[in-house]
């Protein structure tokens, strides 16, 4: 088990280990690839330019909607986003990091009435379908830290609030990767929770030929899983 998924972690422990994964997600450019995904899906609708409603699921420090916004923002594409985790604390840090990258986010439990972002307290794992209808779904990194009937649960109900589909990133397990994640969660965090969940966060991982098992256990039909270097896979479903 990953350590930052235990209860008792302190608050400074917590953000300090979302303080590495942001620098280690930024480095493995991680969210850039969902959001190529997600772009060109966008490009595939070729309607007017509507407003885009995303839900970001687990969304821990914020890294990820805060890496959608900004690049929709320079796309010209009007991005509003709810992003939602089970720990509060993830979710003042996400705050905090929106407002050092000049986005505008709040604490609310649905869309904003304009481009930004919201971050709300809600754990998706256990009441997925309580979460509002969105036009995509997205989600990095979290699929590892379940089993694979949570993982197929959670994708067939994240794919019926979904209006228009899902783009899910994760780690693709492997001796490669298991090297890499651990090399860069010594050489780009201080975080001993850090130090743990990054090897951790591999062995638990599903590699892409378990994640396409795992896309045909949801019922996503269509659904398409691709490697994307360094050591993830991408997942995305487009409805026509």
């Amino acid at each position: 088990m990953e350590w930052m998924d235990q209860p008792g972690i302190s608050f400074a422990e917590h953000q300090l280990a979302l303080k590495g994964l942001a620098r280690l997600n930024a480095v493995s450019g991680a969210h850039g690839k969902v959001w190529k995904a997600l772009a060109e899906a966008l490009e595939v609708e070729k309607g007017p330019r509507e407003p885009v409603r995303v839900i970001d699921i687990a969304t821990g420090g914020g890294d990820l909607p805060i890496c959608l916004f900004k690049r929709a923002r320079a796309a010209g594409i009007d991005l509003r986003i709810l992003a939602v985790d089970r720990a509060e604390g993830a979710l003042h840090h996400a705050l905090a990091s929106s407002e050092a990258a000049g986005v505008p986010a709040d604490l609310d439990t649905d869309f904003p009435d304009r481009p930004g972002i919201h971050f709300a307290v809600a754990d998706a794992l256990q009441k997925p379908l309580a979460l509002p209808k969105a036009d995509w779904v997205t989600s990095s990194l979290f699929l590892h830290h379940l089993t694979g009937e949570e993982a197929r649960d959670l994708l067939h109900c994240l794919a019926e609030i979904a209006e228009k589909g899902l783009v899910i990133a994760d780690l693709d397990r492997g001796w490669l990767n298991t090297l890499l994640v651990t090399l860069g969660s010594y050489l780009l965090s201080r975080s001993p929770l850090v130090h743990h969940d990054g090897p951790a966060s591999i062995r638990a991982a599903f590699s892409r030929s378990e994640a396409e098992a795992l896309v045909g256990w949801a019922g996503l039909g269509g659904a398409t899983v691709k490697t994307a270097f360094p050591g993830m896979w991408v997942m995305r479903l487009v409805r026509n």
